[in-house]
């Protein structure tokens, strides 16, 4: 195989075609917060969003989430028609999404073009309802949820097309999380029955308009990771609390997958004092090869600091040189 460059590697790790070696950041330019629309307010600051929850800024992540001490604009699912507002897009002053966000200034010569798109339609409605009254109501009153969702993401697809129109991205992120570190939010018969059907909704739309669809979610969900083939996403941006070599030999090279090492078990070790550089080095080869069997794997540098993320990424890129002629 002739050598690739960064962002040829990265558009073949997309499209589940075989690369010379791993693909890196090198290859990837991600929006992770557009600031010309304001779907989220400012990362830095928190505020009230453009569907009124208030948010706030949490240090000891070093992210915004929305403010819980604050009572939920949705109480009862059943009166979202009359409480919802949604955003008018067309109000929304699209001009400035040089001036704020400098698109311009992209590498989309050598760089892959990935943009975040936030706050799925699960995610929208327990920043609603608050998360019990969403769980909740997914149980309580499902035909509501599906209305609701229904019309949400009616409305998140008009988004998504103003979006690509003028951002004009290579790779959509699309954000809905839906699990915890032990297991889903809610059954998998429920996600299959509620969030699958508007999931297909937002692949189908984004690959019309000729974009790839990057699914993040958080969490063990591995339950449902299979379905994701079906729905014709094509990459999953997730954890490696999942069993990633399992799903791998599930779902072939017809999904690709954008994991990481348990960085948050290194680095609770580390300030424990209880992790040694030898160790976490063997640790995470283990797991890169185990993860890296086959193509349509890359590992995610995710935005935290200390010593262990250097260590890993270090690690990481050693292994990603010859990863195709050791497994």
């Amino acid at each position: 195989m002739k050598e690739m460059t960064p962002k040829e590697r990265v558009m073949a790790f997309f499209q589940h075609k075989p690369t010379d070696e791993l693909p890196t950041d090198d290859g990837i330019f991600v929006l992770f917060n557009p600031e010309a629309y304001r779907e989220r307010p400012p990362h830095e600051t928190g505020g009230t969003d453009w569907f009124g929850v208030t948010w706030k800024y949490e240090a000891s992540v070093d992210a915004i989430a929305p403010d819980h001490s604050q009572d939920p604009i949705l109480e009862d699912i059943c009166d979202w028609r009359d409480v919802v507002k949604f955003p008018d897009l067309d109000a929304w002053d699209w001009s400035r999404v040089e001036e704020i966000d400098h698109i311009s200034e992209i590498d989309r010569e050598n760089k892959v073009f990935e943009m975040m798109f936030v706050n799925g339609p699960f995610e929208r409605l327990h920043m609603l309802m608050g998360f019990e009254n969403a769980l909740c109501a997914l149980i309580t009153d499902p035909e509501e949820v599906e209305a609701f969702f229904d019309a949400f993401m009616e409305w998140k697809i008009r988004l998504m097309e103003k979006v690509i129109e003028i951002y004009k991205p290579d790779v959509l992120m699309f954000h809905d999380d839906w699990g915890t570190q032990n297991n889903m939010f809610f059954s998998p018969d429920i996600w299959r029955s509620l969030i699958k059907p508007q999931i297909k909704k937002a692949v189908d739309r984004c690959h019309e308009l000729g974009v790839l669809f990057d699914m993040h979610s958080c969490g063990k969900i591995e339950a449902v990771v299979p379905d994701f083939v079906e729905l014709g996403i094509d990459a999953w941006q997730g954890m490696e609390i999942n069993d990633i070599p399992k799903l791998k030999a599930i779902t072939g090279d017809k999904l690709a997958y954008q994991t990481t090492p348990d960085y948050q078990k290194y680095q609770a070790e580390e300030l424990c004092g209880e992790l040694d550089e030898e160790s976490l080095r063997a640790r995470v080869r283990e797991t890169f090869y185990a993860a890296a069997k086959g193509y349509c794997y890359r590992p995610m540098f995710l935005p935290f600091g200390g010593r262990s993320k250097d260590i890993m990424i270090d690690e990481i890129l050693t292994c990603g040189k010859t990863v195709y002629k050791d497994c």
